[in-house]
C-alpha cells in the first residue's frame, strides 16, 4: 500500500512521517538491526523553500550540514574530506579512500558528452520548458561492483513543469529519515531553487519517493519525541530564501 504524506514545510513533513511510522508500527530487522519502516512512501513538500528542519526533537547538526554541502560543492570523492564531519563515512570508503555518494560530483562536476547532468537539465528546459527530459541519474551502473560499500541511495531527480511552476521529483531506493532525508532534502530542494533562479521560473512542489523510508532503533526515542512536537511552535518560520546565510548554506546550489 502506498503511503502519501504532504506538508507545507520540512518540519511538518517530519512530524507527520514520525506519527505515521509509529502508527504503522512496521518493525523489521535488517542486517541484525531493528528498523521502523514505511514501504512505498511518497512525500510531497508544498513549499520547497522551507527545506530546513529545525525541530528541537531532531536537533540537526548545522556543522555537519555545512560540511556536507561544502563537500558536495567541492566535488571531491575522497572520504578524508567528509569523514572529519562524520566518522560514518569512514565505513563506506573503498580501499583507495573514495566513496560514491558525492552528489555534487555526480550532478554538477562530472561531465557526460561535455556537460554535467545539471547543465543538461538547464539546456533541455531552456529549449523546451515543458520537456520531460530534464533528469539526473545519481545511482549509475558504474556503482555496481563487487564489494561496493557506498551504493548510492538516490536513483534520480527530475525537473518538470506543472501549472507553470517547476516541480522536482526524486526517487530513492532506500532512505534513512534521520541521517539521510534531513540533509538530502536540503540538497535536492536547493537544486530546484537554483534551477528556478537560473531559468526565471517559479518554484513548484517537491515530490520524494522512497521504496523504504526507515528509522533505526537507536533513533526510536527521537522518533517518539518528533511525533509529539507541536507544529504551531514553528509556523512562523520563514522561507529558506529569506533565512540567514548560515541556515541557507547548501541551498540554491
Amino acid at each position: 500500500m502506498v503511503t502519501i504524506i504532504e506538508g507545507n514545510s520540512v518540519n511538518e513533513l517530519f512530524i507527520k512521517i514520525a506519527r505515521e511510522m509509529l502508527k504503522q508500527d512496521n518493525v523489521q530487522v535488517r542486517r541484525g538491526m531493528k528498523i521502523l519502516e514505511i514501504d512505498d512512501c511518497w512525500l510531497i513538500l508544498k513549499n520547497p523553500l522551507r527545506y530546513y528542519c529545525d525541530l528541537k526533537s531532531r536537533d540537526m547538526s548545522r556543522k555537519y550540514m555545512r560540511g556536507e554541502m561544502d563537500w558536495y560543492e567541492s566535488g571531491s570523492l575522497f572520504v578524508k574530506d567528509i569523514e572529519k564531519f562524520s566518522s560514518f563515512w569512514s565505513n563506506l570508503a573503498d580501499p583507495n579512500g573514495t566513496v560514491n555518494s558525492n552528489y555534487g560530483w555526480l550532478t554538477k562536476v562530472e561531465k557526460h558528452n561535455g556537460i554535467s547532468q545539471f547543465e543538461w537539465c538547464i539546456k533541455r528546459l531552456k529549449e523546451d520548458k515543458y520537456t520531460r527530459q530534464a533528469i539526473m541519474n545519481y545511482n549509475q551502473p558504474k556503482h555496481k561492483y563487487e564489494g561496493v560499500k557506498d551504493l548510492v541511495c538516490t536513483i534520480s531527480q527530475q525537473f518538470i513543469m506543472r501549472n507553470e511552476k517547476l516541480d522536482s521529483i526524486v526517487l530513492m531506493r532506500s532512505n534513512d529519515l534521520i541521517y539521510g532525508l534531513t540533509y538530502d532534502i536540503i540538497w535536492f530542494c536547493g537544486l530546484l531553487e537554483n534551477l528556478c533562479d537560473i531559468l526565471d521560473i517559479e518554484v513548484g512542489r517537491y515530490h520524494h519517493y522512497a521504496a523504504s523510508l526507515h528509522v533505526y532503533e537507536r533513533h526510536f526515542d527521537m522518533l517518539e519525541k518528533m511525533a509529539s512536537e507541536d507544529l504551531s511552535n514553528y509556523e512562523a518560520v520563514i522561507d529558506c530564501k529569506d533565512c540567514s546565510n548560515e541556515n541557507k548554506k547548501g541551498g540554491g546550489r
